[in-house]
């Protein structure tokens, strides 16, 4: 049987008739990017766009140079302190188990056990990459010399180097260019090391949107590409050495396509540069989960994240693939939570076979779609950094982190709002949840990453069980209904969720009248109390006689006091708890009654 097709009009006729009353327009949904996505997409959307021809293999290389099978590398990340022979012994077990290859953070790259790694670990047979602090060929140059004494090629061996100062600081100096231009010649005749990283999660891992860590990842290469043939790398030399390292998020179809629009400004780049098209699928994409949505709270919950995270990295067509411990955030992780990790990629080899299928989003009416939005919102941020002189003058005025400071202000506060959900931190917490640390001396610790969007949110949680820890018990809140009404139990419930979240005993507690609710509420034990009522009289009422209570609860009102905050707070009241606001002040607020 066949059907005929259904003209565009046709869908939009039917759409608005179930939705009776709600214009089709409302349901478009406008990014954080600037991008705005419909409720629908058909064949109309992609008709005129120019890759949807494209096979993968084909310049520029949008659906990848895999042509094969959609392999990728399972790469484990482990940091190695000192002389990093735990990291080594480690390493080799996880080799054993299922990793591919191994990423080494190296933070002494002086003390850290060359020979050892040689006789510990057969470098010709895995891949293995290596984040170094400074001065990255005379790590290499150590390493090359103990291969040479096992008579071991270099030549065969497989990885990255990562050493990437300008997304961190925004500068590259005559000594870290001079560097990296010795790791080029040390790795000329390796062809799968490759001898530049640039790190695009410096961006994304402090809140940046989507469009700017491909703009900045870009740029940044950019910039590396002209410095180091300025310093007299040969083109070709610097195009073949080039990875790129990216997070991926929890904004599912996003992710997928990021790495495709990546791939395909990648190729208009080489192509500017009039350098031979086939360098553009030189470029090596290893891609981690990522850490801005990480959280240390309920942490079970970061293995499901980091599920997906992964996928969408696997179906965009990454080289490599870490997939972060999910108690990574909190201390050090653990064989358990490692290995947990490392079978999140496995699974998603050896049981979902995503490395059967190349570039399965092709044909996707919304992700070819959205592949165009992107990549033309990602190509105009790039061209506005180069207007400013290229990624070093940009980050010197400014412009790169101020930008990305804006869009993660505006993501801090769609979690304050509940607009962007946290599951387990900012809304569905685990009330039960025992933390197995000292939450003082996580908060205190220059490894707990500050970044991270659910950052605010524990740190007040921290406080509550530090009160918990202190007082054997704790913190309570009470959230009065006064009245019957609908919108004031919304409010309450409201309350109580995010009380609950922030790691307080809550109590809902309905009464009739103000002075009901005072007189019961002035003998209760209770850190804050919360109040639901409509009246302006109510309101005025009870911050005052509340005033007397002798443990001096924080009250706060749950409702918008529009144009009377002044008066409100006139009249006993501290803060106001409503959906849609902004929870950071309440929480700092908080925190500082608890801690204090």
């Amino acid at each position: 049987m066949e059907f005929s097709p259904a003209p565009v009009a046709a869908w939009a006729e039917k759409a608005q008739k179930d939705l009776r009353d709600t214009p089709l327009e409302s349901l478009t949904w406008h990014t954080p990017e600037g991008i705005s996505i419909k409720p629908y997409f058909t064949g109309e959307d992609i008709s005129q766009l120019p890759f949807t021809a494209q096979r993968p293999g084909d310049f520029p290389f949008l659906r990848g140079r895999k042509t094969d099978k959609n392999s990728w590398l399972t790469m484990q990340q482990i940091k190695a302190a000192g002389k990093g022979t735990a990291a080594i012994d480690k390493a080799a077990d996880a080799l054993n188990r299922g990793a591919d290859g191994i990423h080494f953070v190296i933070r002494d790259y002086k003390a850290f056990d060359v020979p050892y790694l040689v006789r510990t670990i057969d470098l010709c047979k895995h891949t293995i990459s290596y984040t170094l602090p400074d001065s990255p060929h005379l790590f290499l140059e150590r390493l090359y010399a103990h291969l040479s004494q096992h008579s071991i090629s270099h030549r065969n061996l497989q990885g990255f180097i990562n050493y990437d100062p300008l997304t961190l600081s925004g500068t590259l100096g005559k000594e870290a260019s001079a560097s990296m231009a010795k790791v080029l010649d040390l790795t000329k005749d390796s062809s799968d090391l490759y001898g530049i990283s640039v790190n695009g999660t410096s961006f994304s891992s402090i809140g940046a949107s989507t469009v700017q860590e491909i703009a900045y990842t870009l740029s940044a290469a950019v910039e590396y590409i002209d410095e180091l043939t300025k310093a007299g790398q040969t083109l070709e030399s610097v195009l073949r050495n080039m990875q790129f390292h990216l997070a991926s998020g929890t904004n599912y179809f996003f992710e997928v396509v990021k790495l495709r629009v990546v791939r395909l400004l990648w190729a208009a780049i080489v192509e500017a540069y009039q350098a031979e098209p086939a360098l553009a699928a030189k470029l090596q994409i290893h891609a981690s989960s990522s850490s801005w949505y990480q959280t240390t709270l309920d942490p079970y919950t970061n293995v499901l994240r980091a599920t997906t995270e992964a996928m969408a990295a696997v179906l965009a067509g990454c080289d490599s693939l870490t997939v972060l411990p999910f108690d990574s955030t909190f201390r050090q992780p653990d064989e358990f939570s490692e290995r947990i990790a490392r079978n999140v990629s496995l699974i998603l080899k050896e049981e979902a076979y995503l490395h059967q299928a190349i570039d399965p989003a092709a044909g996707s009416y919304y992700l070819e779609s959205l592949t165009r939005d992107l990549a033309t919102k990602a190509w105009d941020l790039f061209q506005e950094v180069e207007a400013l002189g290229g990624y070093q003058d940009a980050a010197e005025r400014g412009f790169i982190f101020k930008s990305i400071a804006e869009v993660s202000r505006k993501k801090f506060s769609a979690l304050a709002t509940g607009k962007q959900v946290l599951v387990g931190t900012n809304k569905y917490g685990n009330p039960k949840e025992k933390i197995d640390f000292d939450p003082e001396q996580l908060i205190q610790s220059a490894d707990f990453d500050t970044t991270r969007a659910a950052y605010p949110t524990e740190v007040m949680r921290m406080a509550t069980e530090l009160h918990l820890r202190k007082r054997k018990r704790r913190p309570k809140a009470i959230v009065a209904v006064i009245g019957e009404s609908v919108q004031r139990r919304s409010h309450a419930t409201f309350a109580q969720e995010f009380l609950k979240c922030a790691g307080f005993e809550t109590v809902l507690q309905p009464y009739q009248t103000v002075e009901a609710a005072s007189e019961q509420l002035l003998q209760a034990e209770a850190e804050v109390v919360v109040v639901s009522c409509a009246e302006t009289a109510y309101a005025r009422e009870f911050g005052p006689r509340l005033k007397t209570h002798k443990a001096k609860p924080t009250i706060i009102m749950a409702d918008d006091p529009e144009n009377m905050k002044d008066e409100l707070i006139a009249n006993g009241f501290d803060e106001f708890l409503f959906e849609d606001c902004d929870t950071a002040s309440l929480l700092d607020l908080l925190h500082k009654r608890l801690v204090s």
